[in-house]
């Protein structure tokens, strides 16, 4: 406390969450203000609000995207869950991201799935991703060719998964497919 009253801390809104209703469930997003710090307070509160409306639902399933990175977002992402899909590239700083959250998902003994995105622009990092995660104990889930059609549906405003069938889209479902097995009993299925 300033004696003089020359700093005084005020309170301020870092950011504001958001709470819809989609086909799929319930969705929550946050936007950040400009500026802004406290991504981590609002990952870790957007992950508390999923996890408690799932708990009231008796739903056994909530999905977190997380922000790229290593950073405090991601940790607040990734705490308290049972597994993690990495998604990476075929470029030399996808290669180094990849090893860097895998550090990271170890160290909070998290079981990693790794999914390359457009696996067939550089197969030689390809092929070095998939020994990584191999020499780390990671499976790779799954490997999504490059196709224009993909940002296509997003411009569109569509998942790509209900814009068109083809490789990229029966890649995506067979993830799906293996992480739901790891998450849900087969009862559930």
């Amino acid at each position: 406390m300033c004696p003089l009253d020359a700093i005084s801390l005020e309170s301020f809104t870092s950011g504001k969450i958001f709470t819809t209703t989609t086909k799929y469930g319930p969705f929550f997003y946050a936007k950040l203000n400009p500026g802004a710090g406290n991504t981590g307070r609002l990952a870790t509160e957007i992950r508390n609000r999923a996890f408690n409306l799932a708990n009231e639902n008796g739903s056994d399933l909530v999905i977190i995207d997380g922000s790229p990175g290593i950073g405090c977002p991601v940790i607040a992402s990734i705490t308290g869950t049972d597994i993690a899909l990495v998604v990476t590239e075929p470029t030399l700083s996808g290669e180094h991201d990849l090893e860097r959250i895998i550090k990271l998902t170890e160290y909070f003994r998290v079981k990693t799935f790794v999914c390359i995105n457009k696996f067939d622009i550089n197969p030689e990092i390809t092929k070095r991703i998939e020994k990584y995660c191999q020499s780390k104990g990671h499976m790779v889930a799954g490997k999504i060719p490059y196709n224009p059609v993909v940002t296509e549906a997003m411009t569109k405003g569509f998942p790509v998964v209900e814009f068109v069938d083809n490789e990229v889209t029966d890649e995506i479902k067979k993830i799906w497919g293996l992480l739901l097995k790891e998450v849900v009993s087969p009862e559930e299925l």
